[in-house]
């Protein structure tokens, strides 16, 4: 009897010290949403969730780089659509001049087109990355750093779209019907040229925008972040088992003291 009420005493409180700590844990859990808050906890799962978050460090820079990467693309993007807009014009300028006749009105078309190359070159050259053209032949190349690895780098090439890039810098509307018609094979090859291009930076940016996934950003959260209505229901639990526990052990501590005095009545008279 004696050792049976003992041992439901140790039971009761050995299930109250375990109740106890299952609660502090989802209590810990649900305050700082991490299901892993030391090493303890998952050894493993810590020390891989470690590693992770090392990787996201040095991601965030290579998605800073992602980034100055689109931007530049989108800025040459936007510039390419200036260009074409310009050849565009360029060729209905020239159109014009090989049916005119009039020598002097060709004339005012080689200053419209004229004005047009000055449009064209302002437009190149204000596009630059690190304080270079990258549409005049200055820059023809930017590697990006798209991962955390040395190898993780994408290249971009840069093509000329200046007029001499393009061979429209040397078109002639004013001399005869004849150069006129000739200026519009040209633009004809230039525009082509331009519209092939637009398609290769578009190219560069979707390529970009895959580089970014933040896959390891996922990975991290999937081990360490807790289920908060798991553990919600986790800590209700251990709490009904801490009352359960704490009523038992109160219990067995009234019965062991009355013991103890039945056992020391014969001594106590």
């Amino acid at each position: 009897m004696v050792n049976t009420d003992f041992s439901n005493s140790y039971t009761a409180a050995s299930a109250l010290n375990k109740a106890n700590i299952d609660a502090g844990k989802a209590q810990q859990r649900i305050s700082t949403s991490q299901q892993i808050n030391s090493a303890q906890d998952d050894p493993a799962g810590y020390a891989r969730a470690v590693k992770l978050k090392s990787y996201i460090g040095s991601y965030s820079k290579a998605i800073d780089n992602i980034n100055q990467g689109v931007s530049l693309v989108q800025s040459v993007d936007s510039s390419l659509s200036q260009v074409s807009e310009i050849l565009t014009k360029m060729r209905e300028l020239a159109v014009t001049a090989a049916g005119e006749n009039n020598a002097t009105t060709r004339a005012t078309y080689q200053t419209t087109f004229s004005s047009y190359l000055t449009d064209l070159t302002n437009i190149v050259g204000r596009t630059k990355f690190n304080g270079s053209s990258v549409m005049d032949g200055t820059t023809t190349s930017v590697d990006v750093q798209t991962g955390i690895d040395a190898t993780q780098t994408k290249t971009m090439t840069f093509s000329d779209m200046s007029s001499t890039g393009l061979g429209i810098a040397a078109v002639d509307l004013s001399t005869s019907t004849s150069t006129a018609s000739t200026g519009i094979t040209t633009l004809d090859t230039a525009i082509t040229t331009a519209t092939s291009y637009m398609t290769t930076i578009g190219a560069y940016e979707d390529s970009l925008s895959f580089s970014s996934d933040l896959n390891n950003q996922k990975q991290y959260d999937g081990i360490m972040s807790a289920d908060l209505a798991k553990e919600a229901t986790n800590l209700a639990a251990a709490q009904i088992r801490q009352s359960s526990a704490a009523a038992m052990v109160a219990q067995g501590n009234l019965m062991n003291r009355e013991l103890v005095g039945y056992l020391l009545r014969p001594y106590t008279g």
